[in-house]
C-alpha cells in the first residue's frame, strides 16, 4: 500500500467502463466489483456488510444511507450525496471524495485510510472513536466536524472551514491545519504538541486554551 495521500490528480485505476449497477434496494453482505454505482432509491438503502471495490459512486444513491460495516476500497465518489448516512464500523481505504455532500455523515468507529475529501461539504459529520490515517481535506466545510476519542495518525486539514472542530480525548500523531478557519476549536491541551498551525490561527488555538487574546494596547 502507498504510504502517501491521493493527490486531487489521482485517477482510480479502474477498468473503463465499469459496470453501471442502479441500486434500488440491498441485501446484507452484498458485494460489487469494478462498478459505478448510482440510483435513487425510494427509500435509503440499508444493508450491513455492504462492500464497493474499485467503483465509483454518483448521485444520492447514498444518501441517508444505514451501512453498518461498509466497506469501500479503491473507490471514487463524485458529486455523490453522502448526506445523513450512518456509516458506523466504516472501513474506507484508497478512496477519493470529490465535490461530495456529507453533512451530518455519521463513521463513528470507522477505519479512514488513504483517503483525499477535495471541495466536500460535511458540516456535523461525526467520526468519533475512528482511525484517520493518510486523509487529506481541502477546501472542505468541515465545520463542527467531531473527531472526538479519534485517532489521527497523518491528517491534513488544508484550507479548510473547520470552525467549531472538536478534538476531545483525541490521539494526535500529526495532524496539520494551516490555511484553514478553526475559530471555536475545541482540543486537549496535551494534544496540541503534535499539531501544526500557521500563525494566523494562533489567537484561535490560545483562546481553545482558555487564554484571553487581546491586543497590546486595549484596556483590561
Amino acid at each position: 500500500m502507498s504510504n502517501r495521500v491521493p493527490e486531487s490528480s489521482d485517477e482510480i485505476e479502474c477498468h473503463e467502463p465499469l459496470e453501471r449497477i442502479v441500486i434500488a434496494s440491498l441485501a446484507d453482505q452484498v458485494a460489487h466489483f469494478e462498478a459505478e454505482i448510482t440510483g435513487k432509491p425510494d427509500s435509503p438503502l440499508e444493508a450491513r456488510g455492504y462492500a464497493l471495490s474499485v467503483g465509483r459512486v454518483c448521485g444520492s444513491v447514498l444518501l441517508a444511507s444505514k451501512l453498518p460495516q461498509f466497506k469501500a476500497i479503491d473507490c471514487d465518489f463524485v458529486h455523490a450525496d453522502c448526506s445523513n448516512a450512518a456509516w458506523v464500523d466504516v472501513r474506507l481505504n484508497r478512496c477519493v471524495f470529490n465535490s461530495c455532500k456529507c453533512t451530518g455523515l455519521d463513521t463513528r468507529g470507522g477505519t479512514l485510510r488513504d483517503l483525499r475529501f477535495n471541495a466536500c461539504k460535511m458540516p456535523d459529520a461525526f467520526m468519533q472513536e475512528s482511525t484517520l490515517d493518510r486523509v487529506w481535506f481541502e477546501s472542505c466545510d468541515l465545520q463542527h466536524l467531531d473527531v472526538s476519542g479519534s485517532t489521527l495518525e497523518r491528517v491534513t486539514i488544508r484550507d479548510c472551514d473547520a470552525r467549531g472542530l472538536r478534538l476531545l480525548g483525541t490521539r494526535i500523531t500529526a495532524l496539520d491545519l494551516r490555511g484553514s478557519r478553526i475559530d471555536h476549536i475545541a482540543i486537549d491541551a496535551g494534544a496540541i504538541r503534535n499539531i501544526i498551525i500557521d500563525p494566523l490561527q494562533a489567537p484561535a488555538l490560545a483562546e481553545a486554551l482558555g487564554a484571553r487574546v487581546i491586543d497590546q494596547h486595549e484596556e483590561l
